[in-house]
């Protein structure tokens, strides 16, 4: 199968095709996930990466439907997964090994104040890289960590880099997870859906214990874009969408103010813990009065009915099934960059709040007033005057919807397996 849908795409539910062509790796379809078929029974399918030998393609990547169980629970599988994963690593010396060397190398950093920088560009969603430091506000590496997923699972990550409580839980700002193949895939899926914070993904397939030193784990800590012949990664960044916004280096000339603004479309009790949760964030990270603003959209009259329209044109087709009524808009300091220690718990904690603890719709604009004049692209796009070449230039920026709740997904994946057991039986 050469084409397939994306269930989840920034243009809504089932409104993007993709060829198997461009799916750059698994990681990337991980990212897509999940994936159906392109044909009415809309069954769920995988993606087959190229095969080689010698350098030569011996088979093309395409996409492979998945069998049907009469019964699939996401969570369960999750739960699977996660188990086997640990019976996996507990038997492997090489796995032990590089755990501890790439915690080793973090915590070495940290007591002699240095960063831990990374950097990718995802291509599909902006023209400018994100950058951010693994280490800024980190005070402690720590092995074993687990965590519990807004799903209600739990799962253990190799190394997690913590730093203090806004609140009372301790801050996760990072994750390492140390891999064989960069295997799991509805697990690692679920997860880099779920989280509010990079994590790190290093493969060590076919590595012997000789070769996982403290020179390695160096390398590999700041390698995202080490290849080989199949264009994959020894390192790979899982970033949610909803993080973007933070790390993201955009150029002054797009936004003077600094300030962006999130929209959210969820159920009138989530908006209304949100706008609590939001001011106490801002006052207890000490902004000053109105640096942050958080205000409830109503659609009470012709004017703001308007405004609340307009909010959902950005997040997608699909906003009234949230909430046709309501809407909630954060407006905030951007990031004033790598360092900005402020801003990074902020957004950090804002979108766990979202992620963790609500069922919403989020969308997202770059700075305050920009027009959505083309509500048919699903990602931002500028455009700015050179005078002196008398043309315009044309800018990719972020996109426009941001985030799924993990909830629907997952019920969307248990009925797609229900329909297709059931047309399979039929």
């Amino acid at each position: 199968m050469d084409e397939a849908i994306v269930v989840f795409s920034r243009k809504g539910i089932f409104q993007t095709k993709i060829p198997a062509r461009d799916v750059r790796s698994r990681e990337h379809a991980r990212k897509l996930w999940p994936l159906v078929s392109s044909g009415d029974s809309r069954q769920m399918v995988t993606w087959v990466s190229p095969s080689f030998e010698n350098g030569q393609l011996r088979r093309r990547s395409h996409f492979r439907v998945l069998p049907a169980p009469h019964a699939f629970n996401p969570k369960a599988h999750f739960d699977q997964e996660e188990a086997g994963r640990r019976g996996a690593v507990q038997e492997s010396p090489e796995h032990k090994q590089a755990k501890e060397v790439v915690a080793a190398e973090l915590a070495r950093r940290l007591r002699a104040g240095l960063a831990m920088p990374w950097a990718f560009k995802d291509a599909d969603a902006s023209d400018y890289a994100l950058e951010g430091n693994l280490l800024l506000g980190a005070d402690q590496i720590t092995t074993e960590y687990t965590l519990r997923t807004p799903f209600g699972s739990e799962f253990r990550l190799d190394i997690a880099v913590l730093g203090r409580p806004v609140q009372t839980e301790r801050m996760i700002m990072a994750g390492v997870e140390i891999e064989f193949g960069h295997a799991f895939d509805g697990r690692k899926a679920l997860i880099g859906k779920s989280l509010g914070f990079p994590l790190i993904s290093i493969d060590i397939t076919e590595m012997a214990l000789a070769e996982l030193t403290a020179e390695w784990a160096n390398q590999v800590l700041t390698a995202t874009t080490r290849s080989h012949e199949q264009g994959r990664r020894q390192t790979y960044m899982y970033v949610h969408d909803l993080l973007y916004p933070l790390y993201a280096q955009l150029p002054a000339f797009l936004d003077e103010e600094q300030r962006h603004q999130f929209l959210v479309f969820a159920n009138d009790q989530t908006l209304n813990k949100l706008v609590r949760w939001m001011n106490a964030l801002a006052e207890k990270l000490g902004y000053p009065n109105g640096a942050v603003a958080v205000a409830i959209v109503n659609g009470r009259n012709d004017q703001s009915r308007k405004m609340l329209e307009r909010a959902g044109e950005v997040v997608g087709p699909d906003w009234r099934e949230f909430n046709d009524q309501r809407c909630l808009r954060i407006t905030l300091p951007r990031s004033r960059g790598l360092a900005d220690l402020q801003a990074h718990r902020l957004h950090m904690t804002m979108v766990r709040f979202i992620l963790s603890y609500s069922d919403a719709l989020v969308g997202y604009k770059y700075c305050n007033g920009v027009d959505n004049n083309h509500p048919e692209d699903d990602v931002w796009i500028a455009h700015r005057w050179l005078p002196d070449l008398k043309t315009f230039t044309q800018h990719r920026v972020l996109p426009k919807r941001l985030a799924e709740p993990i909830n629907r997904l997952m019920a969307m994946v248990s009925e797609l397996h229900r329909n297709h057991a059931a047309s399979q039986k039929a």
